[in-house]
């Protein structure tokens, strides 16, 4: 591939660092040293990608291999998608540039039903063919995990295979048959997809032939005995593969932008509505030894000063207490916050509490799930009223100021009550605020989050009928009517969402047409809200003839084959049943955990069973430098030099200074943070770049511990910062002399790629005495700059070379692109796609 054509495209894309692939502790490896290439794929932006924990796991395990490279595709932006079919330029891999059909093994990851469409979008653009009966070759080889492959049959037309359940064993095991395959050279597609389906947890759907029966339902026949099941793979013990400790440091704005700690996998409480808690059993937690040893090495490899903890239920994990305590004790006072993402009700502690008090509070979720103790029960939710209303209580005395709470729309057997039941409790949560006292400063906030319950495989409720929309949207309304409250936001997902969410997690081979058919109407990024098209999606219906209702609204019966039958995810369908039944009681089941086995038929008490570890005690931790020091350290300012050139240009302001914050800290130099609740390093720049302009020397200027030397600054940060960015130089402030100081000009060389400047136009606007422009910001107030005055010098090299010298203007910079659009008739695409550099100004000073 000429990745000069990649380089053309990037600057015209809204946030071409999502394509840069040079993140730290990426890993590039030569493709001709390897045996087999393994593609990643995550069908969403960038920003939604690189946060996945599993993304990150999979990219570790098989990167450790020496013989295999695993590199990472994420779904482009619709802008991206244009440039790519215009410019004829295949969807590329990150980190070498290398398209994805080049791969052995492309490994799409399913977590959201609304990501479907994407999956298309970058088969498309990498020039492969939708269907697996369609790719003759062997390879690449089409595969998919994730959540969503529990029912596989809506995609079961376009991938090869895919693995049901924990992948790590599984992926590892299917590249190195696979290598063995490709060695002995022999056979076909379909004898190395035999080889394949033997590995546990591997669903082959060529070796199925579906029919559909006299009621219009799916019958699968395999076409070999022994994989009429497949059974669901489970990793016994965490410990048994790598955690990431080098995550790649994603650019830009992630969604989850902080060190993810997998605290524990799987979940014992039983909620019933809940697939993730039926298809992740059993628990099995890290010990905190091993989560303390691993947050220390990811620290330092990362820079991140943020830790989040992940888990189904955060609040279970055994020796929660003793775990924070030992967080906040890795870089002492340097891991400015510990991110909950949930605690169950009635699981704050009064030892929890204590050590909560000591940490920055960010977002505290509570999950009610439904507005009244019958329909908690008939869910099997196991908390009460008095649980979730203390639990708040506390929220609010620890500190937080913001509570979300999620609520179920449409859950079985749900009545007008129970919505009523929803907006009692939300303002009884909301008034305990306002009627205490002393509870700290600031407005608090309930953010009710309102979601339409859709019954979901291997579910104790995956018979059951979704809501019909319009009883969705009656539902809502109520709501929206009815909790009208300065303390509360109601946020509530599209009922239309929640409608195309059904059909495609209990819909069966017929959807496939549907996929393509939607997807050639324009669909993309269904998940977005300001992409989804639900008029187009009608329209993808109407055309196939598939009948939404017949997946969704419709109950389905007891001896009813389901699309996913064939799927064993570990839990049994007796066991489902009798859950069920006890719903319309409604009747609960109790923690195995806390009162033994509810025989689920999970575990067989040999290979797979709960891994809850006792209480420990506390750890002795060894701060490591770069923690925030104490105030009796003595500093020094530092100017710190540096070059900004190449893919260093896509980087906007704040994205920068993220970078350099976080080599900083993974250098392990002590610097200066501010004071208070929520320090942050004390980090100054120069006059901030735009985007796509290139320098030759910037500057920023740290507070450093007075014994750093500037050559531990320089060598460190070009250790860990991108390529791109190189460290030219440091000193100290008090040995800078005034000539050091910002100069008030600045000259760019431009080199223009798509547009010729006329050299009459340069003559004519410099022999001005005076050219005044006009601009308004975007707070209304109109400001007027002379460019002429501010242009000291053009210098015209030909038609598509020139360099520039600006003057200060006052307190404001004006830019070469400002001169070029407004005065020599540069159109914006032509600045996007023009190579401007910052000449470096006089001698170096270090």
């Amino acid at each position: 591939m000429n990745k000069k054509n990649i380089q053309e495209i990037l600057p015209l894309v809204e946030m071409p660092s999502r394509y840069l692939g040079c993140e730290a502790n990426t890993i590039k490896k030569d493709h001709a040293a390897v045996d087999l290439t393994f593609a990643l794929a995550f069908p969403d932006l960038y920003e939604i990608g690189t946060s996945h924990f599993g993304m990150q796991i999979l990219y570790t395990i098989l990167n450790q291999e020496p013989n295999i490279s695993a590199e990472r595709f994420f779904a482009p932006a619709q802008d991206m998608e244009k440039l790519l079919k215009e410019k004829e330029i295949p969807l590329f891999s990150l980190e070498s540039k290398t398209e994805m059909k080049a791969f052995d093994i492309i490994g799409f990851s399913l977590l959201y039903e609304l990501n479907f469409t994407n999956i298309l979008t970058m088969l498309d653009t990498a020039n492969i063919p939708f269907y697996a009966d369609q790719r003759k070759e062997a390879f690449p080889l089409v595969i998919a995990g994730g959540p969503c492959a529990f029912n596989p049959e809506p995609l079961a037309d376009f991938f090869d295979l895919f693995v049901i359940g924990d992948g790590e064993e599984a992926i590892l095991e299917i590249s190195k048959q696979t290598i063995q395959w490709k060695r002995a050279g022999k056979g076909g597609k379909k004898e190395l997809l035999k080889t394949l389906a033997g590995i546990q947890g591997v669903y082959v759907p060529s070796f199925y032939t579906p029919s559909f029966n006299d009621q219009d339902l799916q019958v699968l026949e395999p076409h070999y005995p022994e994989h009429a099941t497949v059974k669901r793979a489970i990793l016994s013990d965490l410990a048994k593969t790598p955690f990431p400790t080098s995550p790649i440091v994603p650019f830009g704005k992630p969604v989850h932008d902080r060190l993810r700690l997998e605290i524990a996998r799987g979940c014992s409480r039983g909620c019933r509505f809940c697939q993730a808690g039926m298809i992740y059993r059993p628990v099995r937690e890290r010990t905190v030894t091993d989560l303390i040893e691993i947050t220390q090495k990811a620290m330092a490899e990362t820079g991140y000063s943020d830790v989040s903890l992940l888990s189904l239920s955060t609040g279970d994990y055994s020796d929660l207490a003793n775990l924070m305590e030992n967080l906040l004790n890795v870089n002492q006072n340097h891991c400015t916050a510990i991110s909950l993402p949930s605690i169950r009700a009635g699981k704050l502690t009064p030892e929890l509490m204590k050590i909560i008090k000591k940490v920055r509070k960010t977002g505290f979720t509570i999950a009610p799930e439904a507005g009244t103790q019958r329909l908690r029960d008939v869910i099997n939710k196991n908390i009460t009223e008095e649980d979730i209303v203390g639990t708040v209580t506390n929220a609010f005395d620890l500190g937080w100021r913001m509570i979300k709470l999620y609520f179920m729309n449409g859950l079985p057997t749900e009545t007008p009550e129970d919505i009523q039941g929803i907006c009692d409790l939300a303002r009884q949560l909301a008034s305990i605020q306002i009627q205490g006292k002393g509870r700290g400063k600031g407005k608090s906030t309930i953010n009710l989050s309102f979601a339409t319950f859709i019954p979901k495989a291997h579910t104790p409720f995956q018979r059951c009928a979704q809501i019909s929309t319009q009883q969705s949207v009656d539902n809502l309304n109520f709501l929206k009517k009815n909790l009208r409250h300065p303390g509360i936001n109601l946020k509530w997902q599209d009922p239309k969402m929640s409608l195309l969410e059904g059909v495609w997690s209990r819909g069966d081979r017929r959807l496939s047409k549907l996929l393509v058919a939607a997807w050639e109407k324009g669909c993309r990024l269904d998940g977005w809200s300001d992409m989804f098209d639900f008029d187009r999606w009608m329209e993808a219906f109407e055309e196939t003839g598939i009948d939404p209702h017949f997946f969704t609204t419709r109950e389905r019966g007891d001896n009813e084959p389901l699309p996913w039958g064939h799927i064993d995810c570990g839990v049994s369908n007796t066991f489902m049943e009798a859950e069920l039944g006890k719903a319309m009681v409604p009747e609960t089941t109790p923690d195995c955990r806390e009162e033994g086995c509810t025989g689920c038929g999970i575990c067989d008490f040999e290979t797979i069973e709960p891994i809850v570890h006792e209480k420990s005690d506390s750890l002795t931790i060894s701060d490591r430098p770069g923690a925030m020091p104490s105030d009796n350290i003595n500093f020094a300012k530092y100017r710190v030099f540096y070059s900004r050139l190449g893919d260093a240009r896509h980087f906007g302001h704040l994205e920068l200074a993220k970078i350099i914050r976080r080599a900083i800290r993974r250098i392990g130099i002590r610097v200066k943070y501010s004071k208070g609740f929520n320090p942050s390093m004390q980090l100054s720049f120069d006059n901030p770049l735009p985007v796509g302009m290139e320098s030759q020397e910037e500057f920023f200027t740290i507070p450093a511990e007075f014994s750093t030397t500037p050559r531990q600054i320089v060598t460190g940060l070009n250790k860990v910062l991108p390529k791109s960015i190189t460290i030219t130089g440091c000193a100290p402030l008090a040995l800078l002399n005034k000539k050091s100081d910002p100069l008030e000009t600045a000259t760019y060389r431009i080199t223009l790629n798509d547009h010729a400047i006329d050299q009459k136009d340069v003559e004519e606007f410099m022999t001005l005495s005076e050219y005044k422009v006009e601009k308004t910001n975007f707070k209304g107030k109109t400001r007027t700059t002379d460019f002429r005055k501010v242009t000291q010098r053009i210098d015209f090299l030909d038609s598509s070379h020139i360099e520039m010298v600006l003057v200060k203007d006052q307190d404001r910079t004006i830019r070469p692109g400002e001169i070029l659009t407004t005065i020599l008739g540069v159109p914006e695409k032509g600045v996007q796609t023009a190579n401007i550099l910052k000449l470096k100004q006089g001698k170096s000073i270090c």
